[in-house]
């Protein structure tokens, strides 16, 4: 009956063994499936910032756009009633030419000053965002050393 206690312990051995295996695969399938599920919600959370940014430049276009459509449409109202004028007194033709000039030149500025309000716009936020950067780096920067000194005056005492 020796051997056959001795085969059903080898068994039992090699069922542990197979159990153990198992249990360590198990565990490392779990902590893959937590990785993965980690870098997939990092993934996530990118992929929402980059649609979040997108918004907000077409948004910026988009009013950019309006804006300068504004320009435009109000700039050929203003043609066509200096044309019919024209029709209207057909010998005031220098004047007429060079009130279309002056209307070109207006239409111009303000293009060019909607550009620059917008681009004033934009580097108020950078650089407003730029000193918050600099002052949360200077908060770290004191509270290291108000730990550092903090450790030192401890190794000292």
């Amino acid at each position: 009956g020796n051997s056959l206690n001795s085969a059903f312990a080898k068994e039992l051995e090699t069922a542990k063994a197979e159990i153990e295996k198992r249990q360590k695969t198990l565990a490392g399938l779990d902590m893959y499936m937590r990785d993965v599920t980690e870098k997939k919600d990092l993934e996530l959370k990118q992929y929402q910032q980059t649609i979040a940014d997108l918004k907000r430049s077409f948004e910026k276009e988009r009013k950019q756009w309006q804006g300068q459509d504004a320009i435009k449409r109000g700039h050929i109202e203003r043609l066509k009633s200096l044309v019919d004028k024209h029709n209207e007194t057909p010998d005031e033709e220098e004047d007429t030419f060079e009130e279309i000039l002056r209307e070109e030149m207006r239409v111009m500025k303000a293009a060019f000053e909607l550009k620059m309000s917008n681009l004033r716009e934009e580097i108020t936020q950078k650089s407003i965002a730029c000193s918050r950067e600099v002052r949360l780096l200077k908060e770290e920067l004191e509270t290291e050393r108000r730990q550092s000194s903090a450790y030192q005056a401890k190794i000292k005492a």
